[in-house]
Formats: C-alpha cells, sequence, structure tokens
C-alpha cells in the first residue's frame, strides 16, 4: 500500500499571489485549469493556465503570430520531472519545463493537506521575501 498522499491526479481549483497588490494577486485569473499528476514510482507533471485564454487564430501552433504566441505562454506554466515527498514538502527535480531556466533545477514547495486537497506554497510564506503564488489542487475521481 502507498502511504503517499500525494499521489494521483489533482485539479487545480485555485491560484492566488497573498500579499500581491490586487492587480497582481490572481494572475491566472478566476477560474484557472491545470492538472498535477503524481505517481507512485516519483514522478510528477503540472500544468497551469489561466482559464479565460482565447483561441488562436490558427489552429497550428507553428501559424500563430508572434504576439499570439507570446500571448499564450504569458497565461501557461508547466514542467515535469521526478519529485521527492518529504511529508512537509515536495521538491520537484525539473526535466522539462516551459520556462528553460528550471530544467535540472530542483523546486521546492511547501505543502498543506487540506481534506481533498492539496496546498502547495511556491515560498516560503515568509513576508520578508516578496509575494508568491500558492496553489490550491482538488484529487479527481
Amino acid at each position: 500500500m502507498n502511504d503517499n498522499p500525494l499521489v494521483g491526479t489533482w485539479e487545480l481549483v485555485a491560484h492566488e499571489v497573498p500579499r500581491a497588490d490586487p492587480a497582481h494577486r490572481n494572475p491566472l485569473g478566476p477560474r484557472p485549469l491545470g492538472q498535477l499528476i503524481y505517481t507512485a514510482d516519483g514522478y510528477m507533471a503540472v500544468h497551469y493556465m489561466a482559464g479565460d485564454r482565447p483561441p488562436l487564430e490558427s489552429e497550428n501552433w507553428r501559424y500563430a503570430t508572434d504576439t499570439e504566441r507570446l500571448a499564450a505562454v504569458r497565461t501557461y506554466g508547466g514542467y515535469s520531472g521526478r519529485y521527492t515527498w518529504l511529508g512537509d514538502r515536495v521538491e520537484h527535480h525539473v526535466d522539462a519545463s516551459i520556462n528553460p531556466s528550471w530544467i535540472g533545477t530542483t523546486l521546492t514547495r511547501l505543502v498543506d493537506l487540506d481534506g481533498a486537497d492539496i496546498v502547495l506554497h511556491v515560498g516560503s510564506g515568509d513576508p520578508g521575501e516578496p509575494p508568491t503564488p500558492v496553489l490550491r489542487w482538488r484529487r479527481r475521481g
């Protein structure tokens, strides 16, 4: 039996930057979309985006204008790799990412287990640090 509470598929229900000024508190809008997957054998993948992204003019990404592509990238994030569950935090060991600077790095997320939800804190929550996102995920299925 697997006692790792992270294992499964999760749906993004909230993405907020507490302590940010109101204009930047919800950078993905009021209804963000996303999926977070943790496997029992130690792999993870995450995708998160604004829920109100307009479709591209062309169905083929390669034919989109640079302006359309930039707007799409500004409202999307994602990465994958292995992970290490440490009880109160999880380390994401990034193998692939939309942000090339994250590849080969470890991203640490503080974890709160809250009923059917997990809440991942991107930063430490220290008031002396710049505001950082908090993401609430709900187990699917």
